[in-house]
Formats: structure tokens, C-alpha cells, sequence
């Protein structure tokens, strides 16, 4: 019994990847049964803690107005150890899961074509995690998952700030005595044709820093919020291990 699990862990990882990355190569990607279940049931609002859902549920939050987007980026990073910048490409796929949440999944592609990594999330309009997995190219079984368990604060956008401040755990581990954080202001509101010519609307900046438990600021993060589909998508992120700046090459609504 645990052998058939492991294999059908490994497929549900390998079809995840390789479906995902399609989008990367411009191919229409497979839409496998197993992957498409395993993402429904495991990144939804039902797939939540009882203290989250009752969070999402009194905010009463309004679906985003899409049915899924799909965009490509190119990423640059630099390092402090490796100056000379490397380039590398991420497959996006943003779906409606009610309530405001998006499951976002994206794989990433090195320069050869290679897929790297693979990332699930359930986030609230892209900018506040709620589930996140990252799923390593070899996995051959399903890796943990990252929950937020019970939320302390939920603020979305009073006055400019943006806060999620809540308790989160590993699948199977205990759940982190001191919270989490995810710390946004608002900055310059600009035409959201100018980080892709398809996009419509008007786009908003976010700076965001992003807390752990123990209170050391992880990352720094530039988001841009597309009012037109109420979603964010990510430009830059920074962290003392390196800095990568991402160009979205093209962008779809579905």
C-alpha cells in the first residue's frame, strides 16, 4: 500500500510540472484528471482550517472576476556570490477559487528549458498565502504543505496598508508559537499596459515585506495589483541571498 502511494504521489508531482511548464514552451498544456483533482482538493477554501474559513467567511470577500490567466515571465537574479546574472523563466496559471482566494501554480524553467521547481499556492488575490507547496523536479512523493492555521489579522488595503498576520504550520509539524507576517503599502498607481500591453486597467504598487515566526524579514517583494482583475502579480523579490527581477513576456485571461 505506502509503494502505490509513493507512485501515485510521483505521478500527481510529475503531471503538476509537466503540465504547468507546457505553458512555458507555448503548447496547449494537458489538463490531467489526477493533478486537476489533487489541486481542487488540496488548494480550495474547504482544504483551510476551521479558524481560517471563519476568517475568509465573516470578511465576506467578493470572487475575483476571471476564470483563470495564464502569463509568462522572464526572470533575472543576482547574487552576492554570483554577480554575473542568470536567467531563468516561470510558467504562471492564476485560477478563480472563490471568495477572493487564487490558486496559483508555477513552474519554473531554467535556461536550457529544464524545469527547476514547481510552486502550488492558495493565496488571497495573490498577494496574501494561505497554502503554499514547493514541489522539487525529482519529488516522488507529495511534499508538505506550508497552512496558515489560524489568522490574527486581516487587513486588506485600510489607509494604503495591507497586513496578514497569522499562525501557520508544515503538514504533520506543530503549529509556530509566534506569527508570520505579510506587510504591504501602497505606491504609485500606473497604467497596467506598461508591464504588458495586454493587460487593461489601472495597476497599483505594493511594497511588501514578508515576516517569519521569529520575527527576521525573509523577503522584500514589489507587486503590482491589477484593479481590472483583482489580482497581484510579483516583479521583484529580495532577500540576502539574492534579487530577481521578473518581466512578464506575455499574459492571457481565460
Amino acid at each position: 500500500m505506502a509503494w502505490t502511494k509513493r507512485l501515485a504521489a510521483a505521478a500527481i508531482v510529475s503531471l503538476l510540472a509537466a503540465g504547468h511548464a507546457a505553458y512555458a514552451q507555448d503548447a496547449a498544456p494537458p489538463q490531467p484528471a489526477t493533478a486537476s483533482a489533487y489541486l481542487t482538493q488540496n488548494f480550495s477554501f474547504h482544504a483551510l482550517t476551521p479558524e481560517v474559513q471563519a476568517t475568509l467567511a465573516h470578511a465576506n470577500l467578493a470572487a475575483v472576476p476571471f476564470t483563470k490567466i495564464t502569463l509568462h515571465t522572464r526572470d533575472t537574479a543576482t547574487s552576492p556570490d554570483h554577480p554575473q546574472p542568470t536567467t531563468f523563466s516561470s510558467a504562471v496559471t492564476l485560477e478563480n477559487a472563490g471568495q477572493g482566494l487564487v490558486r496559483r501554480v508555477a513552474a519554473v524553467q531554467d535556461d536550457k528549458g529544464n524545469t527547476v521547481a514547481t510552486q502550488v499556492e492558495l493565496t488571497y488575490r495573490g498577494y496574501f498565502p494561505l497554502l503554499t507547496q514547493g514541489i522539487p523536479p525529482q519529488a516522488k512523493t507529495i511534499p508538505p504543505v506550508q497552512a496558515a492555521r489560524k489568522v490574527l489579522r486581516f487587513d486588506t488595503g485600510t489607509n494604503g496598508h495591507f497586513a496578514f498576520v497569522y499562525l501557520y504550520g508544515m503538514t504533520g509539524g506543530q503549529t509556530a508559537q509566534d506569527p508570520g507576517q505579510v506587510l504591504c503599502d501602497s505606491g504609485r498607481r500606473y497604467s497596467a499596459s506598461q508591464i504588458h500591453p495586454s493587460m487593461e486597467g489601472q495597476a497599483l504598487e505594493l511594497q511588501c515585506r514578508i515576516i517569519d515566526s521569529n520575527g527576521i524579514q525573509t523577503d522584500k517583494v514589489t507587486l503590482a495589483y491589477l484593479d481590472k482583475y483583482n489580482v497581484a502579480v510579483t516583479l521583484h523579490t529580495h532577500n540576502d541571498q539574492r534579487t530577481v527581477d521578473s518581466t512578464i513576456v506575455d499574459f492571457s485571461v481565460h
